[in-house]
């Protein structure tokens, strides 16, 4: 870990209490951000059911899941009446043609599947007071379902999630006649983002009183908020004497497991609110003496371009 270093006043004002992260170090050997932006932190002592967001883990979970988990819950759920209807005794259906106990439950099973989403082809119906019942209670669980589907599935489109493209690791490069530590960030939507914030926040050990605690210090950047966000942001935080990474080196930022966070919000307008996206740099992802290549450009057209797929590519400088 690095020794505590003397600072200035007004490097002591950007220096943060507590970011919600706490000053112990809970990970090893994990970072304390991950790359999709989920935190490195697992929550124990709580029951499965009090911890666990159903709705939350819908809407977030990927789309090839969701389905998976849409058709299973359709089919079990036909699967069950199809059972009460097949210990209720198949005579209670009317035009059942099975000739063995499979062919007839399958024809239990659809004639659950028209009840649940209120087909009813016609050909199957139930006969008697008991099958009615449940055809009419399984013709109320199908429109909830339903209902509860559509939901999900609108609360999916409709959720805000920013796409924001960061590059593969931050830099520190030269600066005018200084240096700064600066990565490039782009919208890779075709939807625009307008008054976008970036606050990116160094968390860092630090042997203070005998004890290594995290220091938690707020980097005062080159510019903290642009208008549009069209094309490209490199975001830059100069490393002057009052910034906290003056003097360090690329051994003592190891040396400390220093961590950058980002943190980036804007409106967005295609859902008219306002998104966040979180990522970081470790001190392995920071590359020295180096700088961004130009990829800016201007097609046959005269539009301005963006090679977004070299927004990571760096060049050694001397």
């Amino acid at each position: 870990m690095i020794q505590r270093r003397k600072i200035s006043k007004k490097n002591t004002e950007e220096k943060v209490k507590d970011l919600g992260i706490g000053p112990k170090d809970l990970s090893k050997t994990k970072r304390i951000v991950n790359k999709d932006g989920s935190f490195n932190v697992r929550k124990t002592g709580l029951g499965f059911a009090e911890s666990f967001n159903f709705y939350h883990y819908l809407v977030t979970v990927s789309w090839p899941k969701f389905i998976f988990i849409i058709v299973l819950g359709y089919v079990l759920l036909n699967m069950g009446f199809a059972f009460i209807y097949y210990l209720a005794g198949l005579d209670h259906l009317m035009g059942i043609t099975g000739k063995n106990g499979f062919e007839k439950f399958m024809e239990a099973f659809f004639f659950s599947a028209q009840s649940f989403t209120t087909v009813g082809y016609g050909r199957v119906s139930p006969e008697g007071l008991a099958a009615n019942i449940v055809a009419a209670f399984e013709a109320l669980i199908g429109l909830l379902s339903l209902a509860l589907a559509t939901g999900l599935l609108y609360g999916r489109f409709s959720r805000p999630i920013p796409k924001i493209i960061y590059s593969k690791n931050a830099l520190i490069a030269p600066y005018k006649d200084i240096k700064g530590f600066m990565f490039r960030i782009s919208n890779k939507q075709k939807s625009q983002m307008v008054d976008v914030e970036v606050r990116v926040v160094l968390a860092i050990f630090e042997n203070t009183n005998g004890s290594n605690t995290r220091q938690i210090y707020n980097l005062k950047l080159e510019y903290s908020s642009i208008s549009f966000f069209p094309t490209l942001w490199t975001v830059n935080h100069p490393i002057e004497k009052d910034s906290p990474l003056y003097g360090m080196t690329e051994t003592s930022l190891k040396a400390g497991n220093a961590e950058f966070l980002v943190l980036v919000k804007g409106f967005d307008d295609t859902f008219s609110q306002t998104v966040h996206d979180r990522f970081s740099y470790t001190a392995d992802e920071v590359a020295w003496g180096v700088k961004f290549v130009n990829i800016y450009g201007v097609d046959d057209d005269g539009n301005g371009t963006v090679a977004l797929e070299k927004i990571s590519s760096y060049e050694k400088v001397s």
